[in-house]
């Protein structure tokens, strides 16, 4: 049973939250790239973690043929790696708000960064699988950290939709380099170690952004709100944050969406070299291609869904998606399902960041720091999650399976699509 005094200071913070919201207006359609300007550095640090997320997820698709000779290794036991990977995007989403609340969003953020930074040093020795296994738990969490800080950020600085896509188009451009870069090691007879040390130089540069970017910049500005409060009041607004519809909505449709997004991207190598007979180098570029196209679509349709409405170019992608996805399973061409896949790739390319926007315009700005960062964080958790379940059926059923995995994803990403709320007013808890 609550007591009374807790439940006058629960009416208390949703008040409090009322007022915020009516005083605190999200600026996105009157911005200009006038208001940009003092958010610039900030933006630059902010788009290279995105990157660094990209290189992190895209880089295991293509050592996981090298990975099972390393360690001698099934398909359904190197999806282990997968799943704990999951794991660490799950803790980060889970302590996330408690972090940020504890330590301040910087902290936060340099908790992540340095955390990856350990984990690269450690993978790049080769030791046991358990040991690897561990770290991939590691980054996972840092890069939910730092990806749960970004997407927040980003969603509260001016032109914020287009800002959104251009961020989530560099995680694109990341998650394609890592491809490119294991192609180039594999054809020059270069250990899988060889990704982990470029992992490495890229996690120590955004070190040094984030260090030079958000210096002096008070990314806890937004939420002023619960600072103000004390620790009671501070966790009911979590707790109203996280417990909020388009909250849990968006957490799992995000689960759902970047489990198709890397499941494509991670097992479609295996896919194309393994199950229909490609070129490792050539089936490499084509991964390449997907993430290239990933990023694209993130500024071109971005700007379609930003001006048609999310709610009905969303559902227009997902479907697509899902009809692209169906035929790579019952073409039994290579080339074919080359195209589908790259095709795939620039669908979806806009579904994350667009479900970010409409949370920040559905969502009182109280919440959004951490709404917005469990989404991103337990959603990407999805990235790890699904693909060791892909993992398990292409084990059991075989790898020309896997692309029933992503076509049934797809369609429970439409059915949860249709539950969000359009964004034509904001929600209250």
């Amino acid at each position: 049973m609550v007591s009374d005094g807790g439940s006058r200071n629960g009416a208390q913070v949703d008040e409090r939250t009322r007022l915020l919201e009516s005083s605190q207006s999200i600026e996105t359609d009157d911005s200009t790239w006038k208001d940009l300007k003092p958010y610039i550095r900030p933006l630059v640090a902010a788009n290279f973690i995105a990157l660094t997320a990209g290189v992190n997820d895209g880089n295991l698709g293509i050592i996981i043929p090298q990975l099972k000779v390393y360690y001698g290794i099934s398909n359904s036991a190197i999806s282990i790696l997968f799943l704990c990977n999951a794991v660490g995007f799950f803790l980060a989403a889970i302590f996330n708000g408690y972090l940020v609340h504890k330590m301040g969003q910087l902290r936060t953020i340099y908790t992540g960064a340095t955390v990856i930074t350990i984990a690269y040093l450690i993978m790049i020795q080769g030791l046991a699988f358990p040991i690897f296994a561990l770290c991939m738990m590691i980054q996972g969490a840092g890069v939910g950290l730092m990806d749960a800080a970004v997407n927040v950020y980003v969603a509260s600085a001016p032109m914020a939709t287009l800002m959104l896509n251009v961020l989530h188009a560099n995680y694109g451009v990341g998650a394609m380099l890592s491809p490119l870069v294991g192609t180039f090691l594999l054809a020059h007879d270069i250990s899988w170690k060889g990704i982990y040390v470029f992992l490495l130089g890229v996690a120590l540069v955004n070190f040094i952004l984030v260090t030079f970017g958000f210096r002096n910049v008070d990314l806890d500005a937004p939420t002023t709100d619960e600072a103000a409060t004390d620790d009671h009041d501070g966790s009911i607004l979590r707790r109203n944050a996280v417990f909020n519809r388009m909250t849990l909505l968006g957490a799992v449709y995000i689960l759902t969406y970047a489990g198709v997004e890397v499941c494509v991207g991670g097992w479609g190598y295996t896919y194309l070299t393994e199950g229909m007979h490609g070129n490792p180098i050539d089936m490499g570029r084509v991964i390449s291609g997907y993430w290239a196209g990933l990023a694209i679509g993130r500024l071109v349709l971005g700007w379609c869904t930003g001006r048609f409405g999310e709610k009905r170019m969303v559902s227009l992608f997902t479907i697509t998606t899902a009809i692209l996805l169906l035929l790579v399973y019952l073409v039994p061409n290579l080339w074919m399902d080359s195209i589908f896949i790259i095709l795939v790739g620039f669908l979806i390319g806009p579904l994350f960041p667009s479900t970010i926007s409409l949370a920040s315009k559905v969502l009182p700005k109280s919440m959004h720091y951490t709404a917005i960062g469990f989404m991103s964080a337990f959603g990407a958790g999805g990235a790890a999650f699904f693909p060791f379940l892909a993992g398990q059926i292409a084990g059991f059923l075989g790898i020309l399976y896997m692309p029933l995995t992503w076509f049934s994803c797809a369609v429970v990403m439409q059915v949860i699509w249709t539950f969000i709320p359009n964004g034509r007013r904001k929600m209250e808890f």
